[in-house]
């Protein structure tokens, strides 16, 4: 029997700001729900979640207060000119923000481009991207309570009929969600965790389905919050500078597309606005975030002698005792631009030369841990987005030591096109996911002391901007 029982927040909390009154009397909670309130997959709810109303919301808010955008600047310009980023045209990824340290990116992907020549919003398209499964990724709120984690829809690429292209196609909205009170640090975000625990005693699919429309598309599930789903919420710049510290928040694709080498690239929004009248909304590419391009652990590359200084400090959060404690932290600059989960390359234990696993052996000497230099470099590939979805699911490369084994995959997914969940999801990362909201709900001592903790932590002990 799931059980929650609190005071209701005194008459002093505001969500919106203003004095609150932090003294709750707070009892276990249990019983949660991960199908309701951790990833949402009831087609009722899913519906209500078309990529045209996505699109839509991310459009209706690029434009800041004096601006407005072009007037062709529709949806299917938006997408279409976000796909044309796989291809080598002015839109592309020839840019010279794009792999600025030449990590090795493969450059213009034709299939992937494709995708620009396709019309996906009307019900009668050949191909469409449907939604699949909506996540709370509330363990990915920083210790500081700047946002309250990530809220993420999942959509498949769906194919009917006839088509200019084939293969599987996923694309994952990340939005992150502003804390509207930031000087409460996490406990202003109590609410939000309050929600969705809250879904898993409600047994009408109907009502979790317009409860959800409201958090993610209205912003009035809960007094103060935004909807989730604005351009702001998905790293957005403009001309102005970041609409908020970090630019948090992102769009990323794990593509396949006419069956020819799986791969992941990260986006952020950006406005651009020649004149207050004829703003654009813009992907534009981002470092697929905890990915060091391979070529960083050996000597050759200019940055080399940087990684090699850099990676060893990894070594003792990568020495974790469980599975989901295994993190790393790495500069941005070490970070590439895509993620191929076909490449063998993206093995750190072979990519390695000896200088740097002599350097990782001091560390694991100095911490006295039992570990091999392979486990430590294999525990690194997990935290990779091609590790997580497939590299690191298949012998040599998941064997971690300490008594891990990385968990698998559905084949480079962890929710794929009929809304089925990986193993690892299941076994692994969602029961963890659901202890992490329990507790925080349940334990004020511990909300406290994320205050402690540094702000590109997250209340997880995870970095901030990891891809997992």
């Amino acid at each position: 029997m799931n059980k929650l029982i609190l005071t209701t927040l005194p008459v002093l909390f505001f969500a919106c700001g203003g004095p609150v009154d932090l003294d709750t009397n707070e009892e276990a909670v249990t019983g949660t729900n991960i199908d309701r309130s951790l990833v949402v997959r009831d087609p009722e709810i899913l519906a209500r979640f078309a990529f045209t109303r996505t699109m839509d919301s991310i459009r209706g808010s690029a434009a800041a207060v004096g601006e407005t955008l072009d007037p062709t600047e529709t949806r299917l310009a938006i997408y279409q000119r976000w796909m044309r980023s796989f291809g080598d045209a002015a839109d592309g990824c020839t840019r010279s923000f794009v792999d600025p340290n030449d990590y090795g990116l493969k450059c213009p992907r034709t299939p992937e481009a494709k995708l620009a020549t396709i019309n996906p919003f009307p019900g009668t398209a050949t191909v469409q991207f449907v939604p699949v499964g909506l996540f709370n990724r509330f363990d990915l709120m920083p210790a500081n309570g700047a946002t309250c984690g990530e809220y993420r829809v999942v959509y498949a690429m769906n194919i009917v009929g006839a088509a200019p292209l084939g293969g599987r196609a996923f694309i994952i909205f990340e939005a992150a969600l502003p804390n509207p009170t930031p000087a409460l640090g996490v406990e202003g975000c109590l609410p939000v965790a309050q929600f969705w625990q809250g879904l898993t005693n409600d047994d009408n699919v109907t009502s979790r389905a317009t409860k959800l429309e409201n958090f993610y598309y209205r912003g009035t599930a809960i007094p103060g919050f935004s909807a989730v789903i604005r351009a702001q919420n998905y790293g957005f710049t403009s001309a102005a500078g970041p609409a908020l510290k970090g630019r948090p928040g992102q769009v990323r694709t794990n593509f396949f597309v006419d069956n020819v080498e799986w791969h992941l690239r990260e986006f952020k929004v950006q406005s651009s606005c020649p004149t207050p009248s004829t703003c654009k909304v813009l992907f534009q590419h981002q470092t697929v975030k905890v990915n060091p391009a391979e070529e960083l652990f050996q000597a050759g590359h200019p940055r080399s002698p940087d990684f090699l200084a850099a990676f060893p400090k990894q070594v003792q959060a990568l020495a974790s005792g469980t599975l989901t404690g295994i993190a790393m932290t790495i500069n941005n600059n070490f970070n590439e631009f895509e993620s191929v989960s076909q490449a063998s390359s993206v093995v750190y234990r072979t990519a390695a030369d000896a200088a740097m696993k002599t350097a990782i052996q001091a560390e694991l000497t100095r911490i006295g841990s039992a570990l091999s230099v392979n486990n430590i470099l294999n525990r690194a590939t997990t935290q990779t987005c091609a590790g997580c979805h497939q590299v690191s699911t298949f012998s040599p490369n998941n064997a971690l030591g300490g008594g891990l084994t990385w968990p698998g995959t559905l084949g480079f997914v962890h929710i794929d096109e009929g809304s089925a969940l990986s193993p690892a999801l299941r076994s692994v990362f969602l029961p963890h996911r659901l202890e992490v909201l329990e507790k925080f709900i349940t334990d004020r001592e511990a909300r406290l002391a994320f205050g402690a903790l540094p702000a590109d932590q997250t209340i997880d002990g995870r970095p901030v901007d990891a891809a997992n």
